[in-house]
């Protein structure tokens, strides 16, 4: 088996959505549980589904965004259907600071949008505890490891993300090292970073 990294287009978005859907379902990741509670889930889908469509929108925006890069693995031996395994996510420094990322609202009924909007408040408060007022400006953000990493080093950016319990032990085996704990929703997440002048 042969994976290959690519830049992704507008054909792989369902493929994207589809991957973020089952990767952080409801069921099995406590973040999403709240993102996404039972009873605003529609009764005509299987519980978590309704989220694909908010994902497959986030996606696209940031497909359609200068500051976002998303990538995806290619592995050319599967059916067309599943020939995306995996992707990565990567904000770029915004000219600007604030907030990285689609910044447009997307519509869903399933969302919690008030626990989505406490999220983003814990994770951008984070930002400014680690950075200061500037935010993540002038560093690299990503939301799922990859490609980015070499991108961040060559412009000598560090690298900033808050992980899941889940992922941490991915991101630490990567060089970063954790700052602080954070809680999103009650929920403990790692406030992390790799710095580009690490020795």
């Amino acid at each position: 088996m042969t994976i290959r990294l690519i830049e992704a287009s507008e054909e792989h978005l369902p493929a994207i959505a589809r991957i973020a859907t089952s990767s952080f379902h409801p069921n099995t990741d406590a973040l999403s549980r709240r993102l996404f509670p039972p009873h605003l889930q529609p009764k005509d889908l299987p519980d978590g589904e309704a989220a694909y469509d908010w994902r497959f929108a986030r996606k696209a925006a940031s497909l359609a965004s200068s500051e976002s890069h998303l990538v995806v693995a290619v592995d050319d031996e599967k059916e067309s259907d599943d020939l995306i395994v995996g992707f990565s996510l990567w904000d770029a420094p915004p000219a600007s600071g604030g907030d990285s990322g689609p910044s447009k609202e997307i519509q869903c009924a399933a969302l919690d949008k008030e626990a989505f909007n406490e999220m983003k408040k814990s994770v951008n408060q984070d930002a400014v505890d680690t950075f200061g007022e500037q935010g993540i400006a002038g560093v690299w953000h990503l939301d799922y490891i990859g490609w980015g990493l070499e991108r961040a080093a060559a412009e000598g950016k560090d690298c900033y993300l808050v992980a899941t319990e889940a992922g941490r032990p991915l991101y630490m085996a990567a060089g970063f090292e954790d700052l602080r704990v954070i809680s999103i929703l009650g929920i403990p997440h790692y406030s992390m970073i790799l710095r580009a002048n690490r020795s």
